[in-house]
């Protein structure tokens, strides 16, 4: 694939996954979403397995979401790659929104 195809399908996989998640309200992920540029990454966190009333099974969701920010943002652990600005702010946004998600999802649970 070339690198705008590539772009482009990442492009058009963050748009369609959180509206599918979240039109089935069934969904067990968190999305997480990565914007760097023009290019934007998704990953669902799966939460399935964690009692989200339950704070320390919350908190391995948060560190799932962290994980997945990470990823989304581009980050390479041992990487010898200074840390830009955009991957910040990348970052946060990610980490942002996967919280958003799992606050509302922890909410229903109570």
């Amino acid at each position: 694939m070339t690198r705008k195809t590539l772009a482009a399908f990442a492009v058009t996989i963050g748009l369609v996954l959180p509206g599918l998640a979240s039109a089935t309200g069934m969904s067990s992920d968190v999305i997480v979403d990565g914007r760097t540029g023009a290019v934007t990454r998704t990953i669902a966190v799966t939460v399935a397995d964690l009692d989200l009333a339950s704070a320390h099974d919350y908190r391995r969701a948060d560190a799932r979401i962290t994980r997945a920010a990470k990823q989304v943002c581009g980050y390479v652990a041992g990487s010898i790659i200074p840390v830009t600005n955009d991957y910040r702010v990348c970052f946060s946004d990610a980490q942002q929104g996967g919280r958003s998600d799992l606050d509302s999802r922890a909410q229903r649970t109570s």
